[in-house]
């Protein structure tokens, strides 16, 4: 429990105390108070937190989306040489891990316990039920169990199809990284006018206003946080779509 705990300090409390630091420094420049300093602090503590978590989580889905594009493509190649697709995904094993390996582990498995070629293809498909994912098996079950000379065509086809899926994926993904980008750049132009905004209103006198403005800049700073954590959020969404998960039961 402990090595956990110190695990989970070392991967995610350095990006909070960051973000507590940066805030801190801000709330410093805006003069805020101390109890409003505070809920600022606490905030960027969360904040920091919270995108070292969904930060994780991308590099997560992405190493899992490049991995099983790699390992469909692999099973691809083998099986226009070799039409078994026994032979083809346990060749292709090496490529994989974590969830993939534990559903390619359990179909070899049924297989070779003599269950049918549809009955394991529907329990695969289950868990990966993307329509790319289930035209390619659909097409592999068909070939093995009747058998064809013109299979050929059809699984490059396919194979386009994974490559166009992985290519759109990544295009989009990156996508949404420059827009969380920019949102992060206009946040900090943001910050930087209420600065200078309330430095100006600061060296008028007007010190009847000074709670108001205090208030002001602790709604606004919460409400660039609570930005940059829904941005965040959006971003560590997952990298296969539900609308094209069609296979599912």
């Amino acid at each position: 429990m402990r090595n956990e705990l110190l695990k989970w300090a070392g991967k995610y409390g350095g990006s909070a105390l960051i973000s507590s630091a940066v805030f801190f420094a801000l709330g410093k420049l805006l003069r805020l108070s101390p109890v409003n300093l505070i809920v600022i602090v606490v905030g960027a503590f969360v904040l920091g937190w919270f995108v070292a978590l969904t930060e994780t989580l991308y590099h997560d889905q992405e190493s899992e989306f490049y991995m099983m594009i790699d390992f469909f493509q692999q099973v691809l190649a083998l099986f226009k040489h070799h039409p078994k697709i026994y032979f083809s995904f346990t060749e292709s094993l090496n490529l994989i891990s974590k969830d993939l390996e534990d559903a390619v582990l359990d179909w070899v498995e049924d297989l070779e316990a003599g269950k049918s070629l549809n009955d394991s293809a529907a329990l695969f498909l289950d868990r990966y039920p993307h329509f790319v994912i289930g035209n390619l098996i659909h097409l592999m079950v068909a070939v093995e169990l009747f058998g064809t000379n013109d299979y050929g065509l059809s699984l490059d086809i396919i194979q386009d199809d994974i490559e166009e899926w992985a290519e759109d994926t990544l295009l989009y993904k990156q996508m949404e990284r420059q827009q969380r980008n920019r949102i992060v750049l206009l946040s900090l132009f943001a910050l930087a006018i209420a600065y200078f905004s309330q430095s100006m209103l600061k060296s008028t006198g007007l010190n009847a206003q000074m709670n108001l403005t205090d208030t002001s800049l602790l709604i606004f700073i919460l409400m660039i946080q609570i930005t940059l954590a829904l941005v965040q959020h959006l971003l560590a969404k997952r990298w296969v779509e539900s609308s094209e998960e069609i296979w599912k039961h």
